[in-house]
């Protein structure tokens, strides 16, 4: 057999192995187990703090001022926002620790388990969420936005008893498992 180059046979072993290695590291990840989807990462520090918003006064915000928000029909009892397709638009605030309240932080601050087993900040009993389009500190892009049956809000201290207190559902909220029209929002 005519060869196109001449390599020493301990070269073309190893080109051999390598190549063969790499074939077997692609085919054994398309058949590992799948990790679980749905799975939140820790998404924040410890702390919850106010945050001046020209707009909107005292607001709530993450250790690193990220705008708290919550749904008026999610609860700790039923939460709505528990899919992929709902997380990756409301990134629900979780933690490692209790949470501590920032300076003049007035209500109360505590944690749910959520069904992926991550722990959630709540505030005054109410899931908190960041929104994925909120880029930098003091943006509010989510306030407003109706789905999953409620409407998502941010925390305001003026408003805290409407914005932030649980809300029963309505008869139209969809659950958590239903595709809830993310694919809809840019």
């Amino acid at each position: 057999m005519k060869r196109l180059f001449s390599l020493p046979a301990s070269l073309e072993l190893i080109g051999l192995l390598t190549i063969f290695s790499l074939i077997v590291a692609a085919c054994s990840s398309s058949t590992a187990a799948p990790t679980p989807s749905g799975v939140v990462p820790v998404t924040g520090g410890e702390t919850v703090q106010i945050a001046n918003s020209a707009d909107l006064g005292q607001i709530l915000a993450t250790a690193d001022g990220r705008t708290l928000y919550t749904n008026t029909v999610d609860t700790p009892e039923a939460l709505k926002c528990t899919n992929v397709a709902c997380t990756a638009f409301w990134p629900p605030y979780t933690v490692n620790v209790q949470p501590t309240a920032g300076e003049g932080l007035p209500g109360s601050l505590g944690t749910i388990t959520r069904p992926d087993g991550s722990m959630q900040v709540t505030y005054n009993n109410q899931p908190l969420y960041t929104f994925y389009q909120d880029k930098q500190q003091g943006d509010a892009t989510g306030n407003g936005f109706t789905d999953l049956g409620g409407t998502w809000h941010v925390v305001a201290l003026e408003s805290s008893p409407g914005a932030s207190a649980p809300a029963t559902s309505s008869p139209g909220a969809s659950g958590g498992d239903s595709n809830s029209g993310y694919g809809n929002y840019p």
